[in-house]
């Protein structure tokens, strides 16, 4: 394969995602109306390349749709459906250590129903318990840092990323043996940078504290058992696990439409843009398989160095498609990356999920969480500002975590 060629099949890959990261920044309502179009396209597009240029494009389409992205929506959809029926409503006083002690709770939740689903959940009652205070910017940061990234270390549960990497054959509960202790140190070191930014600022605050006893009420209990039934099916991984994920969203749409309604629309976005991607990416995986020892040469199989340009990749892109390129640069199976080489994958993994907190375009929920602050009022900071407070707190951790690699 020539060098023409690598780059026509790699380009709408890098199009898409690029388009994806700054496009909403930079022309928001031109995007909103001709994304599906723009995307349709170039997916249309890489298809017509990888048909022309790849002998064996019907297994590698086949492979990356029914192997990959159906499994992987599907869990995905499952997730999204199930949280709209919880609801959590507290009431207590906006202290620093209040806010330490709910983004640690968040952080662990993050890693059972997804940063997307914890984000969705946590983020009102997050907002009503702090609405006396006047400076919320830096809680909403550190809420993105935690709860929309880091949080979701644990499971495959947890994050986009890992789930690719539980689909492609990394054991359910890898993640939490192996990973515990850097979520502990990142989770940690936060809410601590965290209690102490926010104790300097209450301080010069006037009416930042209610009065009223503390309260804690969730509703939604039938859709937190539905959840648990969707967390041992995918641990057990029995041959139809889709098809049972698929029956608890059904009966969880129809038992919160008697409540609220679950928006699917919204979801179909979040589908068709996965779609794209993977459709995508799939001429660039065959490609890092083909040219791995090449590749090698040239990058080394330092962890250090995955760990980094994964989360390179992570800080500019959305950080799915970043972990399943470099699980796929390594060339090897996910039973040696977990029994050989687990260093490895331990470093594409934090790479990919930690790095993505780094900006808002790293992950989905980081530019949804920066809306729905901006649509209360909060004055958050601009692109260039969000990535200084990270590079002030996430980038220091990650490069001592990283001298230990």
């Amino acid at each position: 394969m020539c060098t023409l060629q690598i780059v026509l099949l790699s380009a709408p890959l890098a199009l898409v995602l690029l388009s994806i990261a700054f496009m909403p920044l930079i022309c928001e309502s031109f995007w909103s109306k001709y994304e599906a179009a723009i995307l349709s396209s170039l997916a249309g597009v890489s298809i017509i390349l990888t048909v022309s240029g790849i002998d064996c494009f019907r297994e590698i389409l086949h492979s990356t749709i029914v192997d990959d992205y159906i499994p992987f929506i599907i869990m995905l959809f499952t997730l999204y459906t199930l949280i709209h029926g919880i609801r959590i409503d507290i009431l207590a006083k906006a202290t620093p250590m209040n806010n330490v002690i709910f983004l640690a709770a968040g952080s662990v939740i993050a890693s059972f129903i997804g940063t997307t689903g914890a984000s969705i959940l946590l983020f009102r009652p997050f907002l009503e318990m702090n609405k006396h205070r006047e400076k919320k910017a830096h809680l909403v940061v550190f809420f993105i840092f935690l709860v929309s990234n880091i949080g979701g270390l644990l499971t495959p549960l947890g994050d986009p990323p890992l789930l690719l990497g539980f689909i492609h054959g990394v054991d359910f509960f890898w993640c939490l043996q192996n990973l515990f202790s850097s979520w502990a140190i990142y989770v940690s070191s936060c809410l601590t940078i965290l209690y102490l930014v926010d104790r300097h600022i209450i301080k010069k605050e006037l009416n930042n504290v209610i009065t009223e006893p503390f309260s804690l009420k969730i509703t939604g209990m039938f859709h937190i058992f539905l959840t648990c039934v969707a967390v041992i099916v995918l641990f057990l991984s029995f041959k139809y696990s889709s098809i049972v994920l698929l029956l608890l969203s059904g009966i969880s749409i129809i038992n919160a439409r008697k409540k609220h309604e679950v928006d699917v629309l919204l979801f179909k976005n979040v589908a068709v843009t996965f779609f794209v991607i993977f459709v995508t990416m799939a001429p660039v995986i065959f490609i890092l398989n083909e040219h791995s020892d090449a590749i090698h040469l040239i990058t080394g199989t330092s962890a250090r160095t995955y760990f980094w340009l994964c989360g390179a990749a992570s800080f500019f892109l959305d950080n799915a498609p970043s972990y399943l390129l470099f699980f796929n640069l390594t060339g090897e199976s996910a039973h040696n990356l977990m029994h050989v080489q687990p260093v490895l994958l331990k470093a594409i993994s934090l790479g990919a999920v930690v790095m993505g907190s780094m900006t808002y375009i790293g992950n989905a929920p980081n530019l949804m969480i920066r809306s729905l602050a901006i649509k209360a009022g909060i004055e958050m900071p601009t692109f260039i500002g969000y990535i200084g407070w990270a590079s002030l707190v996430i980038l220091p951790i990650s490069i001592i975590i990283t001298l230990f690699m």
